[in-house]
């Protein structure tokens, strides 16, 4: 391994998750590094004239994005080689009527989106990210991300001369709790619409009228910059590595997967995963469905064509793995130890959570070995449960074979996440050699 060109690597992810404080974001910043790469984008809405060798990309509702190099043959003749992740990440969600006055304090009702470690966002320096719908002087509405990247809020924590049960540990109700404190003023300052104001200021491509915001959403984002940490800087702290990292690792890999191979490359991130994805750009839906029948009936207008397509393809699902924590190995199964920096890893789960079939073990280990890539397995402990991905909801609906991989983290769900700094690249360069 190039320890160097491996952190380098790592460096330009902590880039990519920087400039993705939502999921939209996310999509967006994967759409600006494909249009470097040669990639153009299309709209659904479009009729669609494809070619073989054509690159390009196609976004539903802003968060979810689906892009595609065309192979040499038909979809039918060679498949599709498919690398899929998500978007999202759990954390807050301000309510529609979300500002509020409360002893002083200007306050946001949020609610929890997904399974963050509640304890970990508190005192912490937060920003505010989302969308919002504009109205033009045309009278058309677009939408436009904002994002505000400085301390605007915090979740203030309970000094422990003052709490009651001092020996019970932290203990948090979502209700009370958790809404974060964003300024000073009683009811009345709610008339000048502070936080409207605060996100219309905010827009990316300079400020817009609050008059003409018509619909907004709001997420609450930590604003820590990511970095390289160890003694040897063999760690990465950041955000968000679940699964941003594997948005970067696939876009990368893409990018500079060869040209002229015979089945067509796709890479599909979905937003909604970490709530079921059940959304109209979630995995659940019919996005990803959509897309490659459209590309297969460009050059054969028959279903048989597609289904011949599925029947030839494969996909790798990547989602955050879990690494060994230290101060808790206990929680793990025993002769199951992922390490960070160990190289990616392999979910299996009897339970079918993790969708791991042998001929795509097969061929993961395969690309890993051109690769030159270390393999390492997961599986929960038999007495404990275990999250699920994209990967089985994905594969049963399309029935094509599929495996859940992931870099290894530590202290997942937490406002900050932990890896490995030469894993980034060791997930690049398999999910490159499956593209190849």
């Amino acid at each position: 391994m190039d320890a160097p060109r491996a952190k380098e690597t790592t460096l330009d992810m902590i880039r990519f998750i920087e400039a993705a404080p939502t999921a939209a974001h996310a999509a967006m910043e994967a759409a600006r590094r494909l249009e470097a790469g040669g990639f153009r984008r299309i709209e659904e809405t479009a009729r669609w004239k494809i070619k073989p060798g054509d690159r390009f990309y196609v976004i539903r509702d802003q968060s979810s994005i689906v892009a595609l190099k065309m192979g040499s043959a038909p979809p039918a003749e060679a498949g599709f080689r498919i690398a899929a992740a998500h978007t999202d990440f759990p954390g807050f969600r301000v309510k529609p009527n979300g500002v509020y006055s409360k002893n002083g304090y200007i306050q946001l009702g949020i609610e929890v989106y997904g399974g963050p470690v509640l304890h970990t966002w508190t005192d912490r320096d937060l920003g505010l990210a989302g969308k919002l719908v504009v109205k033009s002087d045309d009278g058309s509405h677009r939408v436009v991300l904002f994002s505000v990247n400085r301390p605007v809020c915090r979740i203030p924590n309970l000094a422990p001369h003052i709490k009651a049960d001092k020996n019970e540990g932290l203990k948090l109700n979502k209700q009370d709790h958790l809404p974060p404190v964003i300024g000073m003023g009683e009811e009345k300052a709610l008339e000048d619409k502070p936080l409207l104001k605060l996100i219309a200021e905010s827009a990316d491509g300079g400020p817009v009228d609050p008059e003409k915001i018509s619909a907004y959403s709001v997420e609450v984002f930590d604003l820590q910059p990511g970095a390289l940490g160890g003694i040897n800087e063999e760690f990465v702290f950041i955000r968000s590595i679940d699964n941003l990292s594997s948005c970067h690792a696939e876009v990368e890999a893409l990018i500079r997967a060869p040209k002229d191979t015979p089945f067509t490359q796709i890479v599909a991130l979905f937003d909604n995963e970490e709530v079921g994805s059940q959304t109209m750009q979630g995995a659940r839906s019919g996005f990803l469905d959509s897309v490659m029948e459209r590309i297969t009936a460009s050059g054969d207008n028959s279903r048989e064509a597609y289904f011949r397509a599925l029947a030839s393809s494969m996909m790798i699902s990547a989602d955050g793995a879990h690494a060994l924590n230290p101060n808790y190995p206990e929680a793990h199964e025993p002769r199951h130890h992922p390490v960070l920096n160990g190289g990616p890893v392999v979910k299996v789960n009897a339970m079918e959570s993790y969708t791991t079939q042998i001929e795509a073990l097969d061929h993961l280990r395969r690309c890993a070995e051109r690769a030159d890539v270390p393999l390492q397995t997961f599986v929960a402990r038999t007495d404990v449960g275990t999250g699920g991905t994209i990967g089985p909801m994905t594969a049963s609906r399309l029935g094509i074979r599929s495996i859940d991989i992931g870099s290894p983290m530590i202290a997942m769900h937490s406002s900050r996440e932990m890896g490995g700094s030469l894993d980034q690249l060791h997930m690049i360069n398999l999910l490159t050699e499956h593209f190849s």
